[in-house]
């Protein structure tokens, strides 16, 4: 009876597809893994086992009906138990199929800087269930597959420079020629370092705030790496606390002023 249900021709289709099926997936991992996504050739694992699963239950229920089993009646219960297992993995089916949009669409990649909701890192490990990101902070923070592939996600590797845009805040009592030596200063500052791009750069007296004047700077620095940009914004800022000195104006402190009759103004911080 089981020589009559053809089983030794089933046995040996289902063989030889699977053996398709793994040297189309390590096929597949080795074109990613040249490409430099081993997190996608990760992805070819799990999804070549479902294919397989999958051969596998047809070619059972093939066999069984070859047998003379009513596979109606077997189907009907494998679509129950389905159900039922679907619900139960219903998150983590979310996430692999997170994982998987990540993987085909590539919005950031292992090693990328990346700030999601608040949280600033470099991606350290892309997972079929979660993404870790590595923050500032050197804490690892895990998040579902299936919320990070959905969000907004500035991935700030892909940036082709860095903007410099510090709001100077300068006391009321700046003279107006002190805010225009000052915008100068650091327009020639800026204009003279080979480390910014020379266009665009503005500095620019833009608003009067509660307790001081805003002088804003916009520029791009040369480089695409944080901690490089970090150097070179510090040491502009020094360049300008310099400027500041010298035009003899100073910074505001948060704090409010209290005019009193005769002239006389007294600050507290």
């Amino acid at each position: 009876m089981v020589m009559d249900a053809n089983t030794l021709p089933v046995v040996a289709v289902v063989w030889a597809i699977w053996v398709f099926i793994s040297l189309i997936k390590t096929h597949k991992q080795t074109k990613l893994i040249d490409a430099g996504r081993p997190g996608a050739a990760k992805l070819m694992q799990p999804m070549s086992t479902l294919l397989k699963v999958l051969v596998l239950l047809f070619g059972l229920l093939f066999w069984l009906s070859n047998l003379g089993v009513n596979i109606t009646t077997v189907i009907a219960g494998l679509g129950v138990g389905g159900l039922a297992v679907a619900l139960a993995l219903q998150k983590p089916i979310e996430d692999m199929m997170g994982a998987l949009s990540i993987f085909s669409q590539a919005p950031f990649r292992v090693g990328d800087l990346c700030k999601y909701k608040g949280v600033l890192g470099t991606v350290e490990d892309i997972g079929l269930r979660t993404t870790r990101i590595r923050t500032l902070t050197n804490t690892v923070v895990s998040i579902p597959n299936a919320q990070i592939a959905y969000l907004e996600v500035e991935n700030l590797s892909y940036r082709t420079k860095i903007r410099y845009w510090p709001t100077l805040r300068l006391r009321y009592d700046t003279k107006p020629e002190q805010l225009k030596a000052i915008s100068e200063g650091i327009l020639e500052m800026l204009s003279a370092d080979e480390r910014v791009y020379d266009d665009p750069v503005r500095v620019r007296f833009t608003d009067f705030d509660r307790d001081a004047v805003l002088l804003k700077v916009h520029a791009f620095m040369k480089t695409t790496d944080f901690a490089e940009s970090l150097q070179i914004g510090e040491e502009l800022n020094y360049g300008i606390m310099q400027i500041v000195e010298d035009a003899g104006a100073r910074f505001a402190l948060p704090g409010a002023s209290i005019q009193i009759e005769g002239g006389e103004t007294l600050s507290r911080s």
